[in-house]
């Protein structure tokens, strides 16, 4: 039998976080995927800026918009029946940027193979993970202190892992809540505040493109179009919603510009079956007009012109049943379900993997207090609490997530012809006044970042009496040093829970003079042992809320400065493929805790207590202590 710490069933995007995180932990773990390999189906396209921010958690940043994918820049709301992807939209929420608080653009298109080639990657460099590839989980059985999961390995043998807990990550259909946990009354239940379920297409097509050599007759080629240009023209970037009334549809580029990928979506209507709709003479008459232009709007002769098919090779094509769903329950004993195993979102607002990977950040640090515990030998740690803790949290982050989708899910399907009229009347006359059309440029990021609400007796995991539950925003900073022109700038995120630092929370000292600088070390002193080894001595990481250079005589303290949008925008690795960082403000983190001086943050980014007295810092680290020694407050 082979023994570990975590079993991870599942090695897609959740799966592969989950080990990446568990490996920056150094918590031994097993990993087991049916795949032997990648699968190349580019499935999930879009992810937003906190998933953007936790693939940097992972360290492969340096990727994210070099080789997975590029920003999304606008999503554009488009009206009427017809098939025009050049109309003017009736609303445009623009994605492009950082206005979300996270330092990335609202919005990524991505290439999911890629995201997990890289994360793969990263799990092989770390070197802590045992990886099962073409392996099919047979069965899980638990006792009182071990999970137990049987499975047959590429080879056909039986082989069995013992581990403390086992995460389901195998999705939707798979083993882990289909077989094992479904007939213990874990139901994927319809989300009812926000219901959403209907029957869509989807299709990728990798495109490439003409020549004059090889399609001397397509028209373009007169009017002095160039291969590019034509590629422009009939495949437009920004991401699409068509509001037809009568066949809803969403399409938009995705992966780098130089992969010309295109994903088309559209809706089964009721009578037709979904398996019919996905064939070549179904797609011939809904995609086809899409790209297919009247000769006129090039002043040409040509009645149509259509991009030519054989230009078009169809990666996939099938039908889908999209619906808005979370499970009862996320975890029962020692078997926790997340992603698309836990939950599934309808496809209008790329919820789906970023989901998954908040599931995943803010599940791993728990699972190292109760592994860390039991390593101890101490058997007081309700691991109950602590899973119950993390579902509920993270529950009405999903709510957000679900509400936001179907929001974007209801503009695009409306079929009521008077509801449709009012809605296109009441967003133009929110545009005429500029704040409220900035306000919904905003899109899902209009209520700012994310708040968790104080529920007694749930095992959330912070103080809410100081400040506690906020996501911590990500600015740039660049360290103080008497050579501050030889320092980079830097993501904040990587300066305070980069792998130097040894404590599970972090401190964060938001300071408005440089001067004052003396003074923290006094007042931190002796936090490592009231939060018993929570918090390490020394750790600390002290931002001054400037943005002008200051040189100082660091010796080696974590002492940094705010970086302005243009430094930002001047770092050549930081900045390669992504648009500048419009909207920033680089005093968001002192906003974002009202002003508060010291600041001490879980490892998923959000905040554990803020506050500016010692009293109320000593407080903060016993509670720390309580939370890593029994899982609750």
């Amino acid at each position: 039998m082979e023994m570990t710490e975590i079993i991870v069933c599942g090695c897609g995007p959740t799966g592969a976080m989950l080990s990446v995180l568990l490996s920056q932990y150094s918590i031994p773990h097993v990993v087991i995927e049916k795949e032997s390999d990648v699968n190349a189906d580019p499935r999930g396209i879009a992810l937003d800026e906190d998933g953007i921010r936790y693939l940097q958690a992972c360290g492969i940043y340096d990727k994210v918009f070099t080789e997975i994918g590029q920003c999304m820049r606008n999503f554009k709301f488009i009206g009427k029946e017809h098939h025009d992807l050049t109309e003017k939209p009736f609303m445009t929420m623009d994605y492009s940027t950082t206005e979300g608080g996270t330092g990335h653009p609202g919005f990524m298109c991505h290439k999911q193979p890629c995201i997990e080639k890289h994360l793969r990657s990263q799990i092989k460099a770390l070197g802590v993970a045992k990886i099962h590839l073409g392996a099919h989980v047979t069965s899980i059985h638990e006792d009182e202190d071990w999970v137990y999961a049987n499975y047959t390995d590429e080879s056909n043998q039986s082989r069995t892992v013992r581990g403390k807990f086992l995460i389901g990550a195998d999705g939707k259909t798979g083993f882990t809540r289909k077989q094992y946990l479904e007939p213990q009354g874990v139901t994927l239940d319809q989300a009812m505040a926000m219901p959403y379920e209907e029957e869509w297409v989807a299709l990728n097509w990798k495109i490439s493109l003409p020549t004059p050599e090889t399609h001397p007759e397509f028209p373009l080629w007169e009017k002095g179009y160039t291969p590019q240009q034509v590629y422009d023209e009939f495949f437009p970037t920004d991401f699409r919603f068509m509001c037809n009334h009568v066949r809803p549809a969403v399409c938009g580029r995705f992966g780098l510009d130089s992969d010309r990928l295109w994903r088309f979506e559209f809706v089964v209507r009721p009578g037709e079956d979904p398996v019919e709709m996905a064939k070549p003479d179904q797609i011939a008459e809904v995609v086809y007009p899409y790209i297919t232009h009247p000769g006129s709007r090039y002043g040409l002769q040509t009645k149509q012109i259509v991009y030519p098919l054989d230009c078009v090779d169809v990666l996939r094509c099938r039908p889908f049943r999209f619906s808005a769903r979370s499970c009862n329950k996320w975890s029962l004993g020692r078997v926790v379900l997340c992603g698309d195993a836990a939950h599934v979102f309808p496809p209008f607002g790329g919820q789906g993997i970023a989901s998954a990977f908040r599931d995943a950040v803010s599940l791993v640090w728990r699972l190292r207090i109760a592994t860390n515990v039991s390593s101890k030998g101490r058997r007081t740690l309700d691991y109950r609490t602590l899973l119950q803790g993390w579902y509920t949290e993270r529950k009405q982050q999903l709510d957000k997530s679900l509400r936001s989708t179907v929001e974007n899910g209801n503009y695009v399907t409306e079929s009521n012809k008077i509801r449709i009229f009012l809605r296109d009347w009441y967003l133009w006359l929110i545009q005429l006044v500029p704040s409220w059309k900035h306000w919904l440029q905003l899109g899902n990021r209009r209520d700012g970042m994310t708040r968790y609400q104080w529920r007694d007796q749930m095992g959330m995991a912070f103080l809410h009496m100081l400040g506690g539950g906020g996501n911590f925003p990500q600015v740039y900073a660049v360290r103080v040093s008497n050579t501050p022109r030889n320092e980079r700038v830097s993501f904040t995120d990587d300066i305070i829970f980069g792998p130097q630092k040894q404590g599970l929370f972090q401190i964060v000292v938001i300071l408005q003079h440089l001067e004052n600088v003396d003074k923290v070390e006094m007042v931190l002193r002796g936090l490592e042992d009231l939060s018993d080894g929570a918090l390490k001595d020394g750790e600390a990481t002290v931002f001054i809320n400037k943005t002008e250079s200051m040189p100082w005589d660091s010796k080696c303290r974590h002492i940094y400065r705010l970086a302005t949008a243009a430094e930002f925008a001047n770092d050549p690795i930081l900045s390669k493929g992504r648009p500048e960082p419009k909207g920033y403000d680089p005093h968001r983190m002192s906003k974002e805790v009202g002003n508060k001086t010291f600041v001490i943050l879980r490892p998923d980014r959000f905040v554990f207590a803020a506050c500016d007295t010692r009293s109320d810092l000593a407080c903060a680290a016993q509670m720390l202590r309580k939370l890593v020694a029994t899982g609750t407050l």
